[in-house]
C-alpha cells in the first residue's frame, strides 16, 4: 500500500529529525543521544509520528516515508534492479506495508520459519541488510511503484483480524 498523502509542512522540525534518523538505520538509543532525550521519548515520538502519518508496522515504513518524502535521499542506485518474481514482489509489498513476520505467514499460510527465511531470501537477492536497507533499495529503483509490479492491482497494507 502506498503511504497516504503527507504534507510536509504538517510535519514539524523533529518529527523530520526522528524520520532522517529512523532512515539512517539509528537505533532509539543513538537517536536519543543525538536528539538528547530519553530513549522512551524516542518510542513515545515515533509511536505518535506513525499514527500522525497514518502508517503502521516496523521501522521500515516511516523510513520508506523518509525516502518517500526526500528527507533522506536514497542514494545513487548501484547496477540494475534485481528482477523479482510477483511472488518477491508481493512479499516485498509485505515488508514495506510493515507486516510482522507472524502475519506475512498468516497471510501466506505458511509457518513463522517459512516467512522469516522468505524476508531473508529476499533481503539477500536485494542485496540488504535490513528492512530499512530494502526501502532504501525499493525507492532508489522504484520496485514498489504501483505499475512496476505488473502483479496485478495494488494490495492491502494488513490483513483483517477476526472479531
Amino acid at each position: 500500500m502506498t503511504p497516504p498523502p503527507v504534507d510536509p509542512a504538517h510535519v514539524t522540525a523533529r518529527e523530520k529529525q526522528m524520520l532522517t534518523l529512523v532512515a539512517q538505520g539509528k537505533s532509539n538509543k543513538q537517536i536519543a543521544d543525538v536528539l538528547c532525550v530519553a530513549p522512551t521519548s524516542v518510542r513515545t515520538y515515533l509511536v505518535m509520528l506513525r499514527h500522525k502519518l497514518g502508517v503502521r508496522g516496523h521501522r521500515a515504513t516511516l523510513a520508506r516515508v523518509a525516502f518517500r518524502l526526500r528527507y533522506v535521499h536514497p542514494g545513487t542506485a548501484e547496477g540494475e534492479a534485481p528482477a523479482l518474481t510477483c511472488d518477491e514482489q508481493g512479499l516485498l509489498r509485505d515488508v514495506a506495508d510493515g507486516l510482522t513476520l507472524n502475519e506475512i505467514a498468516a497471510k501466506n499460510g505458511e509457518s513463522y520459519d517459512q516467512a522469516k527465511v522468505g524476508v531473508a531470501r529476499l533481503l539477500s537477492k536485494l542485496g540488504a541488510d535490513d528492512r530499512i536497507e530494502a526501502m532504501r533499495i525499493c525507492e532508489q529503483h522504484g520496485l514498489l511503484n504501483e505499475d512496476a509490479d505488473g502483479c496485478g492491482p495494488p494490495r492491502t497494507a494488513r490483513p483483517e483480524k477476526a472479531a
